[in-house]
């Protein structure tokens, strides 16, 4: 049980980071959805973990194999928000979009 901690713990920072400091646009959809959107991402990053954990665990002593997980999948929280947030109808989008520069 205690190999979960370092991957719920580093989840909310991480989380945090990305969803509040890139330079991302988060569009659609209300505060319910958008919680929602935030638990069911937490639930993917943590599936990940598991995931990453079971296969690097059986090659790697086991506080190595919980901080590779722990890695792996923090390497594809951003992929995961986009696909997480837009199973309840919110799209993450990129603020430096060249669109703006097409039209120029």
């Amino acid at each position: 049980m205690i190999g979960w901690l370092p991957a719920i713990a580093f989840y909310w920072t991480l989380a945090a980071l990305y969803l509040g400091g890139a330079a991302i646009h988060i569009e659609g959809g209300e505060g319910g959805r958008q919680l929602l959107g935030l638990f069911l991402h937490f639930g993917v990053f943590l599936l990940i973990f598991a995931v990453a954990r079971a296969l690097l665990g059986a090659v790697l002593p086991a506080a190595l194999g919980v901080g590779l997980g722990v890695v792996v999948a923090a390497a594809l929280l951003p992929i995961t928000a986009r696909l997480t947030f837009r199973l309840v109808g919110v799209r993450i989008t990129s603020s430096w979009a060249p669109a703006d520069e097409a039209s120029a």
